[in-house]
C-alpha cells in the first residue's frame, strides 16, 4: 500500500491546493488525510505548520483491484478440486456453527446496561496519563534555564518593574521565583496578573524545555500564603454551611487553587464541593449533599413601599 506524500504549510485549504498543483489533479482525485491543522501561536509565538498526507484515488483503485483479481484467480481452481465433496465439507462447519450458536448462553442484558453506564461514567472524567516506566525524563539543560530567566527579567525590564530572578528545577517543575520588590503590582488582585504572566511565559518557552517538564512563577512566597488563606477560608465556609445550610462559594480561582480547596474538604463527608462556571478562572461551591443548593441572599427592602403613619 502506498504510503503517500506529506505537504506543509500555513493553512489546510493552501496546502491541498498546493498538492493538487504539484500532482497535475484535482481534489476530488486524491486521498486527503489531515494530520495538523496548524495554528497562529499567541503573539506570533508557537506557530504549527498545517500537515497533510496524499495518495491518489486511482493508485488505491488499482491495488483493490489487484487484490480481487488474484482472488478470482484461485476460485476456479478450488472448484475443480471440490466438486460436490466440497458442498458436503462445507456444510459439516456451518451445522457445527448453528449448533455453537444455539448453545452460546444469550448476553445478560442487565450486565450489558452496567457496563454502559460503567464507559460513560469513565468517559465523564478525564483519564489518567499514559506512564511509561521506560521513557526516562529529560531534565532542561543549563542553557535552557539560563534562557527562560532571561526572558522573565527582560519582560519585568520592558514591564518597568526590573527585579531579581532565580530559575531552578524542582521535581520537573521549572521555579521561577521574583523578588519582591514590586510584589503588589506583580501579583495583582488574587494573583490575575501573576497566573496572566506565567501562562505567556509557559508559551513563550514551550519549545526550550522538554516535554513533561512543566514551569511555575512566584512573587516573594505569594503562592504559599495564598494556598493557606485559601485552605483556611474553605474550612469556615464548611463550618457554616453545616450550620445553616447555606451554600457557600469562593470565587475567581485558578486551577491549582481548585484544587487545594477540594483536597482539604474531601475528607468531610457532610459535606460537598465543586468548580462551576468557563473559563479557567472558577468558582467553587462548598454545599451539603442530597439538598437543593441555595446561596445567601441580601434583603434588599421594598421598592415603593408606603410611609409610615
Amino acid at each position: 500500500m502506498a504510503k503517500g506524500k506529506d505537504y506543509y504549510g500555513d493553512r489546510v485549504a493552501d496546502v491541498i491546493a498546493g498538492a493538487c498543483k504539484e500532482l497535475s489533479v484535482s481534489q476530488e482525485e486524491l486521498d486527503i488525510e489531515v494530520l495538523e491543522t496548524g495554528s497562529s501561536g499567541i503573539f506570533g509565538l508557537c506557530k504549527k505548520k498545517a500537515h497533510i498526507r496524499v495518495n491518489r484515488k486511482s493508485e488505491r483503485a488499482a491495488e483493490g483491484s489487484e487484490k480481487a483479481e488474484n482472488a478470482t484467480k484461485s476460485e476456479p481452481a478450488e472448484k475443480s478440486r471440490g466438486g460436490k465433496n466440497k458442498k458436503q465439507k462445507q456444510s459439516e462447519p456451518e451445522k457445527t456453527a448453528r449448533a455453537d450458536q444455539k448453545s452460546a448462553p444469550k448476553p445478560d442484558r442487565k450486565q450489558e446496561l452496567n457496563s454502559e453506564k460503567t464507559e460513560k461514567a469513565a468517559g465523564d472524567t478525564p483519564a489518567p496519563a499514559p506512564t511509561n516506566s521506560s521513557v526516562s525524563y529529560e531534565p532542561p539543560s543549563a542553557e535552557a534555564l539560563a534562557a527562560v530567566q532571561s526572558d522573565i527579567s527582560a519582560m519585568l525590564e520592558l514591564m518597568g518593574f526590573p527585579s531579581k530572578v532565580t530559575v531552578a528545577l524542582e521535581n520537573q517543575t521549572v521555579a521561577c521565583r521574583i523578588s519582591e520588590d514590586h510584589q503588589d503590582v506583580l501579583v495583582g488582585q488574587d494573583g490575575r496578573t501573576l497566573d496572566s504572566l506565567q501562562y505567556l511565559l509557559r508559551k513563550m518557552t514551550s519549545k526550550q524545555l522538554p516535554d513533561r517538564t512543566k514551569l511555575s512563577m512566584d512573587v516573594g512566597d505569594y503562592r504559599e500564603r495564598r494556598v493557606a488563606e485559601l485552605k483556611e477560608q474553605a474550612l469556615e465556609l464548611a463550618a457554616k454551611v453545616k450550620e445553616d445550610g447555606m451554600t457557600q462559594a469562593i470565587p475567581a480561582l485558578n486551577p491549582s487553587e481548585r484544587r487545594q480547596v477540594h483536597m482539604v474538604l474531601q475528607d468531610d463527608k457532610s459535606i460537598r464541593s465543586r468548580s462551576v462556571g468557563d473559563g479557567l478562572f472558577k468558582k467553587v461551591l462548598i454545599y451539603k449533599p442530597g439538598r437543593k443548593k441555595s446561596y445567601p441572599r441580601k434583603s434588599r427592602g421594598r421598592q415603593g413601599g408606603s410611609s409610615g403613619t
